[in-house]
């Protein structure tokens, strides 16, 4: 196990990768770790505090970038299944007639200055975009024409987002992981609230701790700058009752709109072979080996549980995971051990994995969030409220 996915373990506890027997003791360290960790989240605190009050009291002011910005971000670290959202948002106002570009940092991508702009395609290498980017460029170029919602990667989001409106004329542009981007003025700040928010009310003495002792980027107070929430489906009465308990302040939530979501399964694809699709219910009744390097491997597993397979076996790698063929040894190794008649991963890892498979068949399993109707009414009303998005912007 590497050091980071450790790390992130004792964070979120997560267990995915470890042991029965193994997770009793886990429990213990991981409690110890936290501990000695709260001297730093008392400076991490101090710091965040002081840079959000910065921008609350004016002093720092964010740039606007011309059109309108929608942000989707989180407030813990770990898989909130930011990224399916953006791409669900891009497609919804694509499809409405308005130009969309998705802004994105890049993270793990080797950029060489701060302020290099990276239009991702299809054949950009990983090490350049990172694979959040690269995964959305696929995932839009596999339905679309290249280059009607182009992927923008710039650790200066600002810049990348004048390159947008130079370059393609973009009318709107959405903010991949956006909510702690405060240098970047928005029209709506959309908060996805992952299934470690569940897991952090079961103990309120250590969910309420910020990085590195616990999983919050910033106090729950901040979510009062969100103007919406997307909730899991069974997050929706937790919420509730973390307001009436006082874990959650009811005035960061006030009059906020919360949307539930869940995701299912899109389709089932050869990683060689993006073009073909295979059947969903081929899963079913099969001994499937699962691995992935994402925030949230629990959900993918559940995802893959409700296909309803004869056995499963997962390996869990740190989130944005760079592969190497001795992992492919490892994977096929264990495949091999547990007998698997199939071999899947996730749509943000095949751009890793692809370079290293030869002649193995792994398959890839893509997933689309489902929200109910009136969050679609919210973007276009937000996308509407300054005039007629579907006429020109000029070019600046």
């Amino acid at each position: 196990m590497s050091l980071r996915l450790f790390l992130e373990q004792i964070v979120t506890q997560s267990e995915a990768s470890m042991g029965k027997a193994n997770s009793r003791s886990f429990r213990r360290l991981s409690a110890l770790f936290r501990y000695l960790l709260i001297p730093f989240s008392w400076i991490f605190g101090l710091v965040v505090s002081c840079r959000n009050g910065l921008y609350d009291l004016g002093w720092w002011r964010p740039k606007r970038l011309p059109g309108q910005v929608i942000s989707l971000g989180n407030i813990t670290i770990g898989g909130a299944g930011k990224t399916p959202h953006v791409v669900y948002i891009a497609k919804l106002l694509h499809q409405q007639g308005v130009r969309v570009a998705i802004l994105a940092s890049g993270y793990r991508s080797r950029a060489k200055r701060r302020d290099q702009v990276v239009v991702v395609s299809e054949s950009t290498p990983v090490t350049r975009c990172g694979d959040e980017p690269l995964m959305m460029a696929q995932q839009l170029s596999a339905t679309l024409p290249i280059g009607d919602i182009p992927v923008l990667v710039c650790r200066n989001r600002y810049r990348a987002g004048l390159v947008a409106v130079r370059q393609f004329q973009s009318q709107v542009l959405i903010l991949d992981d956006g909510f702690q981007h405060r240098q970047l003025a928005r029209d709506l700040d959309i908060v996805v609230l992952n299934n470690g928010l569940n897991d952090l009310s079961t103990s309120q003495s250590r969910s309420n701790r910020l990085l590195p002792a616990g999983p919050l980027r910033e106090p729950l107070s901040q979510l009062r700058r969100a103007g919406a929430i997307i909730n899991r489906p069974n997050q929706l009465n937790t919420l509730s009752s973390q307001i009436q308990s006082g874990f959650i302040s009811a005035a960061a939530l006030s009059g906020k709109p919360v949307f539930t979501s869940y995701y299912r399964p899109a389709r089932l694809y050869p990683i060689h072979q993006p073009s073909q699709t295979v059947a969903l219910d081929q899963m079913r009744c099969q001994r499937i080996f699962a691995f992935c390097g994402i925030g949230n491997p629990a959900s993918f597993g559940e995802t893959l549980q409700n296909q309803q397979p004869d056995d499963l076996q997962m390996m869990v790698f740190a989130d944005h995971h760079h592969y190497s063929k001795s992992d492919l040894g490892r994977i096929q190794s264990e495949a091999g051990r547990f007998g698997a008649d199939m071999i899947l991963t996730t749509e943000k890892d095949r751009p890793k994995i692809t370079p290293l498979v030869n002649q193995q068949t792994i398959y890839v399993l893509a997933i689309e969030p489902v929200i109910q109707d009136t969050f679609k009414q919210l973007i276009k009303s937000i996308v509407a409220k300054n005039g007629n998005v579907f006429t020109e912007i000029t070019p600046i």
